[in-house]
This record gives structure tokens, sequence and C-alpha cells, in this order.
């Protein structure tokens, strides 16, 4: 990924596979994206462990909501609001993966009321 100032920074990508069978639960994968001396853009899967918060604090909901918001207007980026599958829409299927992800301390339905706030496109 090219920095502002014209340098070559790593890039952290995640995948995150569609539900399995009839279970909310999607797998996720991890991969960086490292340039050789030469240039040439270098895939590295990582293997890394997940320890959850019990809390979102409104500093970590402002910094993902910052991102979401640089990344919403990129060609490339995915429309959540599009149809995925079975009348469900990509931000419903990317919510509904990560209920039981969510902190000890809001219920599921105030998650997503969480990530709905971030996703927004508004400033």
């Amino acid at each position: 990924m090219r920095s502002l100032d014209g340098r070559i920074d790593p890039c952290l990508g995640v995948i995150v596979s569609p539900f399995r069978g009839q279970s909310p639960t999607s797998e996720m994968q991890l991969f960086c994206v490292m340039h050789t001396n030469d240039g040439r853009p270098v895939p590295m899967h990582l293997e890394y462990t997940c320890v959850w918060d019990s809390t979102i604090s409104q500093a970590l909901a402002e910094e993902m909501r910052k991102m979401a918001l640089l990344y919403s207007h990129a060609e490339s980026g995915v429309k959540l609001d599009q149809h995925w599958r079975n009348n469900m829409t990509i931000f419903t299927k990317m919510t509904e993966s990560l209920k039981e992800k969510t902190p000890k301390d809001i219920s599921a339905d105030q998650f997503v009321e969480v990530m709905r706030r971030i996703v927004a496109k508004e400033e």
C-alpha cells in the first residue's frame, strides 16, 4: 500500500468466509502483503490468536468509524447494503458473523447498532 509520502508500507488484509452451512459463523484468514527490494508484492499468511475485548470503548468505535469512512469511497470497496443471499444484505451477513464475538458489556442488538453507526457514511 503506497503511503501519502510515496513509501510502500505493508498491507494487512482480512478474508472473512461465507457462513458454514446454516451456522452464521464465518472463518477469518489474515494476510500481510510485503514488498521485496525490487518492489514485487509477496502475500504472507498470518497465524494469529484472538483475545476479545470485553468492551468497545468510545475511542475504538471512533477509530473504526474513521477507518470505515476512509475506505467507504474506495472504488473496489464492498457495498454493505447490497444483497448477499437468502434475503440478507452484506451488512447483515457481516454483523451476524460477528455477533458471537460481541463484547460482553452490550447485547447483540446493541452491537449491530454500534456497527451500523460505524459504517454510516455521514461524518
